[in-house]
Order: structure tokens, then C-alpha cells, then sequence
């Protein structure tokens, strides 16, 4: 199963954000490309930066989610409601490189990043090892990815 933990899945999923390009039209869904690299670039630094920690919807349920979200070869829903909603945030198209570079480098920090007691807890998937949020990663970027045609 693709990781960004894998260099060569790593190198893919980075060039197809580079190819991204700021009018790239939606397949899908509310946001426009720069609010998805928003969304996608905060997201990983949350991560990275020990987060406050989120309660799981379900600690009992997150586990079911869990395993059918990363185990399950099957991609994930389109348009599900996001909480924090992405396509609410004003994103100028000219921040599109900066958030395309912070996109890259936070595919890379979790490609090398190790889960420790400062990890924050997934509001849907709840506790995740060191391996399911190098998969989270890759199958977060791969949906907003393809949302776009990348």
C-alpha cells in the first residue's frame, strides 16, 4: 500500500503536485486548487507540529473508519462535509507557489516524520502509528490531487 514513507511513491505524488497549476479546474466538490493546497498544507503542519488534540468522533467507530480508509484499496468519498470547512478560507491565486512548496515540503517532513507522545490525535481515525499517518498523507494528497486532474 502507497506511502509517502516510500521514496518512490514520495517522488510521484510531489511531482504531481508541481504539476498542479492555479486555474486547474475541480472534478469535485467547493474548493478551488489554492484553498485544497491550503487545506492540504495546514493540515500536514498541524500534524507536524503536535496539533491540539482533536477527540475521535468515535474512538469505538475510528477504529472501522480507520481500517477502511487505509487498508481498504478503495478511494475515499467525494464532498464530505470537512468541519473546518477549506472552501470557506480566502486563498489569493497569488500564494499559489508558496502553498504548492509547503504542500511538497510537508509530504517530505512526514515522509522522514516519526509519530511521538506529542502526536495529535485524527479527529476521524483517532490514534495513528508512525505508518498510518505516512498513509494518511498519501491518500489525503492523492484525493485533492485527482479532485484536480493531478
Amino acid at each position: 500500500m502507497k506511502t509517502v514513507g516510500n521514496p518512490k511513491t514520495l517522488t510521484r505524488l510531489t511531482d504531481r503536485v508541481r504539476s498542479l497549476t492555479p486555474d486547474a479546474p475541480r472534478q469535485w466538490g467547493m474548493m478551488n486548487v489554492q484553498q485544497a493546497l491550503s487545506h492540504l498544507a495546514g493540515s500536514m503542519e498541524w500534524v507536524l507540529r503536535g496539533g491540539e488534540p482533536q477527540t475521535a468522533w468515535s474512538e469505538r467507530y475510528s477504529k472501522v473508519i480507520r481500517f477502511v480508509a487505509f487498508r481498504v484499496p478503495l478511494p475515499w468519498p467525494k464532498s464530505i462535509p470537512n468541519p473546518n470547512d477549506p472552501a470557506s478560507v480566502e486563498v489569493s491565486v497569488e500564494d499559489f507557489d508558496d502553498l504548492r512548496d509547503r504542500v511538497i515540503a510537508g509530504l517530505e517532513k512526514m515522509a522522514a516524520w516519526n509519530v511521538s507522545a506529542e502526536t495529535p490525535t485524527h479527529p476521524a481515525f483517532g490514534h495513528l502509528t508512525t505508518w498510518e499517518w505516512q498513509r494518511w498523507a498519501y491518500k489525503h494528497a492523492d484525493h485533492h490531487l485527482k479532485q484536480f486532474g493531478a
